[in-house]
């Protein structure tokens, strides 16, 4: 059985047997589905469905730490820099050992985060066209996208 579909279903299971059913029930069920899970993975052969799943978590916690970091970053660029010695520019960031769903995904995120946006997808969905407001240093920015975005996201998608 699919692993995801065993943990919703223990989830399920957990809701029904709940003295007042709710989403907060349908939550604690899938966790401790999730436990169960991990618990018997080799068993089960979900090593790659507790890999992935720990990957998103992973995941969605650098993205929050990088959303509220960007933020701190624009705010001092914008109140403690000159107009003048800022450089806005365009950039290419190479996503071209990506498949479609990881460019939406790491697109949706650069742009999410202040200080640079996804301008554009390349026709070959080899490039992604992007806006930072500070590109003194595009080698700079591309590294910072490759670990801070791009590499936690792999982890979970594949």
């Amino acid at each position: 059985m699919n692993s995801f579909l065993l943990n919703l279903l223990l989830a399920l299971v957990w809701l029904l047997l709940s003295d007042r059913p709710s989403a907060s029930a349908l939550a604690v069920g899938y966790a401790l589905g999730f436990v169960l899970i991990v618990a018997f993975r080799p068993l089960l052969g979900s090593q790659v469905y507790v890999r992935r799943c720990l990957g998103l978590v992973a995941f969605l916690a650098r993205f929050v730490r990088e959303f509220l970091w960007a933020n701190l970053k624009v705010a001092l660029l914008v109140l403690g820099r000159s107009r003048a010695s800022l450089h806005p520019n365009f950039l290419t960031y190479d996503v071209s050992d990506l498949k479609p769903t990881e460019i939406l995904i790491l697109s949706y995120c650069i742009s999410l985060t202040p200080g640079t946006t996804t301008v554009q997808v390349s026709a070959d969905f080899r490039t992604l066209i992007l806006h930072a407001i500070d590109a003194g240093n595009p080698a700079a920015i591309r590294a910072e996208i490759d670990r801070t975005l791009k590499l936690p996201l792999l982890r979970f998608t594949r």
